[in-house]
């Protein structure tokens, strides 16, 4: 019995402890403009009037086209990062909850 009480509260612990990421991430969709409201299709121009400036700027290595990383808020202490990529006409093709530098990997790279 113990053993179980021990198991089930080291599981809810890890449950809470990883929940903090999708949290940020879920307030984000509600409170965050370049979040809740950058769509695929658009225009850079239409990104930065949403989003502002974003923190930095590449031209991919391994993906197509461009990319904005826009810093969304801080997760214990560290920047939280949304990117936004480009086509090669400045059209938004994808977007997500990571740096720019973190999406434009190597796919051939090993997983760690």
């Amino acid at each position: 019995m113990r053993k179980i009480t021990g198991f089930m509260a080291a599981g809810l612990a890890l449950a809470v402890l990883s929940g903090c990421s999708s949290y940020h991430q879920a307030e984000s969709y509600v409170t965050k403009p370049v979040v809740k409201d950058v769509k695929k299709g658009m225009t850079r121009e239409q990104v930065r009037q949403i989003g502002g400036r974003p923190v930095s700027e590449i031209t991919m290595i391994h993906a197509r086209g461009t990319c904005e990383t826009y810093i969304i808020g801080e997760d214990n202490g560290k920047p939280l990062t949304y990117f936004v990529s480009f086509n090669d006409t400045g059209h938004v093709m994808n977007y997500g909850f990571q740096s720019c530098a973190e999406y434009d990997t190597d796919p051939q790279a090993p997983q760690r």
